[in-house]
């Protein structure tokens, strides 16, 4: 386990606007007691900030919280304010990205369909490069670089979570990066469907329409009972992290595209036939 304090801060989120909502009290009648503005307990309550250790010990007291619950609660805020490697890229992380990254360095499984792209965890750097040009086409060398070598790093956790990926046929059919980068994309995209604990499978042209169409979508788990799963879905101006019912709706929706794609073996003939197209 990463220890990631992104995951930390968003257990005890969901920890204190638990216990707030058990004692009856509204976001402003707890501000109101501790001393701090309505606007605070909201942002914490969201995982937008982290707490620091004495408002966090205040609100479990507050909350008739006692004993050994507060110190493990109370640590779990000291663990939430400790930096992630990834914040070592600010100058080209932005916020919102930031918190997905600290996310899945602590997932357990992802499940993820993209419509288009290969995702970013099986990419390769040259095809990396090529998407991330395309998406700052003014960016100046170093910055592209930067942000390749981003997407390389989230590569190496160490406890990689197991994958379950379904991509659309499209992805397999342009050639991002040109015939030789876009070649070896392939063949990695065969040796993760390989690896043990990951799926792969491939929604064909032929399978005609289906749910989602054009809109890509994650799904978090993550080891620990504490720690609900999220959906993440991604858009050019930022994102948005799902939880509760949507995790379930989303998760619904995933198992249609599952039933709709070809099979684990079938997908694997169809990603190297479009290798030997190439």
């Amino acid at each position: 386990m990463t220890g990631s304090p992104t995951v930390r801060r968003q257990r005890l989120a969901a920890a204190l606007r638990r216990l707030r909502e058990q004692t009856g009290m509204t976001a402003d009648q707890a501000a109101k007691e501790i001393g701090i503005s309505k606007s605070a307990v909201s942002r914490i309550e969201n995982a937008q900030v982290s707490v620091m250790p004495p408002v966090a010990r205040a609100l479990l007291h507050l909350y008739g919280v006692e004993g050994d619950e507060v110190d493990a609660l109370v640590q779990v805020a000291r663990d939430a304010r400790k930096r992630g490697w990834w914040q070592a890229y600010d100058d080209v992380l932005p916020d919102w990205f930031e918190v997905y990254v600290g996310l899945e360095a602590e997932a357990s499984e992802i499940r993820a369909f993209e419509p288009q792209l290969v995702p970013g965890l099986v990419q390769t750097a040259d095809y990396a490069r090529a998407v991330v040009r395309a998406e700052h086409p003014d960016a100046p060398d170093n910055e592209v670089e930067r942000r390749v070598e981003l997407r390389m790093r989230r590569q190496g956790n160490e406890s990689s979570p197991k994958l379950w990926v379904v991509l659309d046929e499209a992805a397999l059919r342009r050639p991002i990066g040109g015939a030789e980068t876009f070649k070896a994309q392939l063949q990695r995209l065969t040796e993760e469907a390989d690896r043990p604990g990951n799926t792969v499978q491939i929604l064909p042209f032929a399978s005609g329409e289906y749910g989602s169409m054009g809109s890509a979508f994650s799904l978090l788990a993550f080891p620990e009972p504490a720690d609900p799963g999220i959906v993440y879905v991604e858009t050019r101006a930022g994102s948005l992290y799902l939880e509760g019912q949507q995790v379930r709706e989303y998760s619904r929706v995933f198992e249609h595209l599952v039933a709709t794609a070809t099979g684990a073996r079938e997908s694997r003939d169809l990603i190297r036939g479009a290798i030997n197209q190439l």
